[in-house]
Order: structure tokens, then C-alpha cells, then sequence
């Protein structure tokens, strides 16, 4: 079994430093403080204190082998995305990274895929550097967040890039960012920002998906989430009665009903709690769970596939969260045109 964790994060080094060095008004600086690195946002808060093993391949490496990950899909953490700086300065960012994971995916093939992010605060943009990145053979989808700078992810505007992705059978990874969230006025004690909004946001973009018509006009187009889906498993059959009785769940969707929709989708192990996860796997089918772990950030799990190991499953299931329903999920090996 080659057990593939599609949860993961890296920030290359020299990816921030060409940021800031071609527009350094916008691009993260690495700062020291106190023995502890952060990146240092303009007009932004800082991140951190960052873990080491996000900068360096070989603690990724010994962390994998411990946990027994074979492969990680890595993307950007999302304070990184950038969709809110100039179009042409997001553009710029998008490849900078991109081209960053793909040197590190270079560096171990075997153990390194990517997610690509993408500067979709400017559509045509964003459908450029698909076409640039795709031949990419370990480029297995996309990681984009859960609003785009307070666009929703229903926006009319986005269809372009939904259809193109589906055309190169390219799934998209949804993670949410705790600097671009829904009541923040709310949330801005006890790091309920991300405790409550992170997946909030993922139950908020999941929602916009299935009622906006997203699923119902791109049925091939594979979506997952991160941290368990947030809370919309567990509200699947409030939204599914409230289509049945209100006109307003029913202005883009007539036919078939949220809970349809909603069964298409992945989410990922990270709920921290084995009820919880034995509750997505039944809510979701096994078939639709997917190993994440967030590595390797403090809210991460430090075990992921003991995480798994704790719910009573059948061996059949269990090798599809480890194994089989990533490879379902994410876009073959190999690139496309």
C-alpha cells in the first residue's frame, strides 16, 4: 500500500525571497524573533512561529517515515494564496510558488506531489497558469481557498476556471484561510479564528458549491476539503429539508437535491476525534475520506494514519482512506496538455 497523505504544506525559501524582492510591497518576508522564524505580511498580521520541518525536505522526510506517509501532496498555506494584492502581483506570486513546489517535488519524485495555487483575482490569469503548469507530471489538481477575497466561490466569474479544470480532469482542494473569514468582528479571541471560522468557511464554500450550481453545471469536476468538511456533514439534512420546503435553496438547483451534490465530494481525516471521524465515514460513505493531516503546522495531526487506525472500519475501507480514494480523487500521474 503506498499511503498518501493530500494535507500537507511547504514554504520554499527561495520562493519568498524572488517575492520580495519583485514586489516588495506585497511579498512575506522571513523575520527571526526570539530564536523563532515568521513571515511578516505588509499591512498584514505575522505568521508563526513557523515549524522548521515546513522550510526543510529532510525533517519532511524523517516526519513521513514516522508517521508511515508515503507520499504528500504539498500546497502553499494559505496565508500565501495573495488573493488580495494586484492582479499582476498575484500572477506573479502564483508562479514564483508554483514553480517552487515543483523543483521540490523534483528533488523526490517518490514522495513529493503538488497542488497548485492560483491568482484568481484575475481569471484569465489564473486560466494561464493552469495551462503552464498542468504538463507538470506530479501536479495533481489545485489548492484554492474558500472565498477569494470575500468572492464566493458561486461568483458567475469563476465558471471559466471550473470548466477548465474539469476539461484536464483536475481536482480542486479547498482550504480555508483564517485571515480571509466569514464574522471575524466575532471570532477575533481564544484562536477562535481558526478554531470556529476555518471550518466554518469550508461549510460556507460547500453550501455556495451545491446551491449555486457549481456541481449541478460541472459534474465531473472532482471537490474535496480540508479539516473533515467543517461542519456541513453534519448538516447535510438541514439543508436537504430546507431544500424540500423553501423556494430559495431552488433557484439553481431544481432537480436534484443538495444531499445529491454533496455525496460527490472528499473530505479529509483531520477532525481530531475519532467520533468524529467515524461519523464522516458513515455520513460520507468510506469511499469519500481522504488521509490529511495538515503537517506541519501546530493544529496538525502528528499521526494521521493512527488517526485512521483508531475507528473500527473494514480492511477494504480503510486501504481507500490510506490509499485508493486520493488516488481517485487526485488527477493521474503523468501531466497533461
Amino acid at each position: 500500500m503506498t499511503t498518501i497523505d493530500i494535507h500537507a504544506h511547504a514554504i520554499v525559501p527561495d520562493a519568498l525571497a524572488a517575492m520580495a524582492s519583485s514586489h516588495p510591497d506585497h511579498g512575506p518576508t522571513l523575520v527571526e524573533d526570539d530564536g523563532r522564524r515568521y513571515l511578516r505580511y505588509p499591512g498584514r498580521e505575522r505568521l508563526g512561529p513557523l515549524p522548521e520541518a515546513i522550510f526543510e525536505p529532510e525533517i519532511r522526510l524523517a516526519d513521513m517515515d514516522h508517521q508511515r506517509v508515503d507520499v504528500q501532496v504539498i500546497a502553499i498555506p494559505p496565508p500565501n494564496f495573495h488573493y488580495h494584492v494586484p492582479p499582476d502581483v498575484g500572477a506573479d506570486f502564483a508562479s514564483i510558488q508554483n514553480d517552487a513546489l515543483i523543483a521540490l517535488s523534483d528533488s523526490e519524485p517518490d514522495r513529493f506531489h503538488i497542488f497548485a495555487t492560483l491568482p484568481l483575482q484575475d481569471i484569465d490569469a489564473s486560466l494561464a497558469e493552469i495551462a503552464r503548469v498542468a504538463p507538470f507530471p506530479r501536479m495533481r489538481g489545485v489548492q484554492i481557498g474558500s472565498n477569494i477575497d470575500g468572492t464566493d466561490v458561486d461568483d458567475p466569474s469563476l465558471e471559466p476556471v471550473w470548466a477548465d479544470l474539469e476539461s484536464r480532469d483536475m481536482p480542486v482542494w479547498f482550504h480555508s484561510d483564517q485571515r480571509s473569514i466569514a464574522g471575524a468582528e466575532r471570532l477575533n479571541s481564544y484562536y477562535l479564528q481558526n478554531l470556529v471560522g476555518i471550518p466554518l468557511e469550508s461549510t460556507i464554500a460547500a453550501a455556495k458549491l451545491i446551491f449555486g450550481g457549481v456541481l449541478d453545471r460541472h459534474p465531473d469536476l472532482r471537490i474535496g476539503f480540508t479539516h473533515g468538511g467543517g461542519f456541513s456533514p453534519y448538516q447535510i439534512g438541514r439543508w436537504e429539508h430546507g431544500w424540500s420546503v423553501r423556494p430559495e435553496p431552488k433557484v439553481n438547483i431544481t432537480e436534484k437535491g443538495p444531499r445529491h451534490f454533496f455525496a460527490t465530494m472528499y473530505f479529509d481525516s483531520l477532525t481530531h476525534d475519532a467520533i468524529s471521524l467515524e461519523m464522516l465515514g458513515r455520513r460520507m460513505g468510506w469511499d469519500h475520506v481522504v488521509l490529511g493531516s495538515d503537517y506541519p503546522f501546530d493544529m496538525a495531526s502528528t499521526d494521521p494514519v493512527a488517526g485512521v487506525a483508531a475507528v473500527e472500519m473494514s480492511d477494504a475501507d480503510r486501504a481507500l482512506v490510506l490509499e485508493g480514494n486520493a488516488a481517485r480523487f487526485l488527477r493521474p500521474l503523468g501531466g497533461a496538455s
